[in-house]
């Protein structure tokens, strides 16, 4: 495959549009516009990269508060790290049995405070400046769903890694623009050409239920403490040891992918962009106010548009549409943002974000 004979579509998506846009019509292929430079190296996405994007994926996780305010988020089926129940400790010894984080989340509702079986430290990964900190009482806070887009990148027409590459939903400054064929039209030779993508993927053999178990903090300044969204903040990767008898015995903290944790859409062939689109309009249609469920994050943007005329706002349909604004993204609007993008007076600002808190206007018929 030669990328110079590739066509691109002329819009740039955000990562939530494209996703909302072409994620029934996956396998497909991306190339980034606009870059993301995390806070570690392990979070930036280069300009200018090519990737077939394969999967989106949904990993469940657990935001937990230590002593000292520090905000961690863990796989809720993390199993190489056990705890004890705080409550249970009055249990006789003998009955006191470490638990995963799975079957605490089973047994106790939140929140709920648990030691780690082990002592453990840790200290920011890649900081000279960072110091070892004690990593011992946990209080379980919430549980929430962390969203990826996973690939593998293409140099010269070719899969270059046999890793996946993997594109959390926070990274909310990224572009892309999505390949919708050849600029000659030759719509057999595309096929092929991606059919052989499949293939080179297949022969990998790793593609298949995609797992992430890093453990790593959460910047609290970032986090709202009247409705948190944790699932919207970059991490802080760590590094995490076992302490025994003064000596430290480091613990595989390097986020690889391993077979069983994410719930992933499997690959539904090459379906075009046509395809993707119809799914989308023959989305169901909201008849009342009362039709729309609480939680927003699954509607695409034609039923956010559907949202805005039931609460009498048709005026900022176009600019929502323009934007792309999603369900995922409706969460990521701030105040001066849908001013100063979307064109919304202050009156109507509050009654949108009472509306994304879960407000429904009481109407009378």
């Amino acid at each position: 495959m030669d990328l110079a004979d590739v066509k691109w579509t002329t819009t740039e998506f955000s990562l939530q549009g494209y996703v909302s846009t072409f994620r029934n019509a996956f396998p497909n292929i991306i190339k980034i516009t606009e870059g993301f430079l995390g806070k570690q190296e392990i979070d930036s996405v280069s300009s200018s990269m090519v990737i077939r994007v394969y999967s989106y994926c949904i990993q469940k996780r657990v935001a937990a508060e230590t002593k000292n305010g520090k905000i961690f988020s863990l796989p809720t089926t993390l199993t190489r790290l056990k705890f004890l129940v705080a409550q249970d400790s009055g249990l006789a010894k003998a009955v006191r049995l470490p638990l995963t984080l799975e079957s605490i989340l089973s047994r106790y509702s939140l929140p709920i405070t648990v030691y780690s079986s082990s002592a453990l430290s840790y200290k920011q990964k890649g900081d000279q400046k960072s110091q070892d900190e004690l990593l011992s009482e946990l209080t379980l806070l919430d549980t929430y769903e962390e969203n990826f887009v996973l690939g593998h990148p293409i140099d010269k027409g070719k899969i270059f890694t046999k890793e996946q590459i993997m594109i959390p939903m926070y990274m909310t400054e990224l572009k892309l623009a999505v390949a919708v064929g050849l600029r000659n039209g030759d719509e057999k030779r595309w096929k092929n050409m991606c059919d052989m993508l499949t293939e080179q993927v297949k022969s990998q053999d790793n593609t298949a239920n995609v797992t992430f178990e890093e453990i790593y903090m959460l910047d609290k300044k970032d986090i709202s403490p009247q409705k948190p969204s944790y699932s919207t903040i970059e991490p802080i990767y760590i590094d995490i040891s076992e302490v025994n008898n003064n000596s430290k015995t480091p613990l595989e903290n390097k986020g690889k992918y391993v077979v069983s944790q994410m719930q992933s859409k499997p690959v539904v062939g090459n379906q075009s962009q046509d395809a993707a689109k119809m799914e989308i309009s023959s989305a169901s249609k909201f008849s009342s106010i009362n039709d729309i469920p609480k939680d927003l994050h699954n509607l695409n943007v034609s039923q956010v548009c559907q949202c805005l005329k039931l609460l009498n706002m048709n005026e900022y349909v176009e600019a929502f549409e323009t934007a792309q604004v999603d369900g995922q993204l409706v969460y990521d609007l701030k105040p001066d943002m849908m001013k100063s993008c979307l064109g919304m007076n202050e009156f109507n600002i509050v009654k949108f974000l009472k509306f994304r808190d879960g407000w429904r206007p009481n109407i009378l018929k």
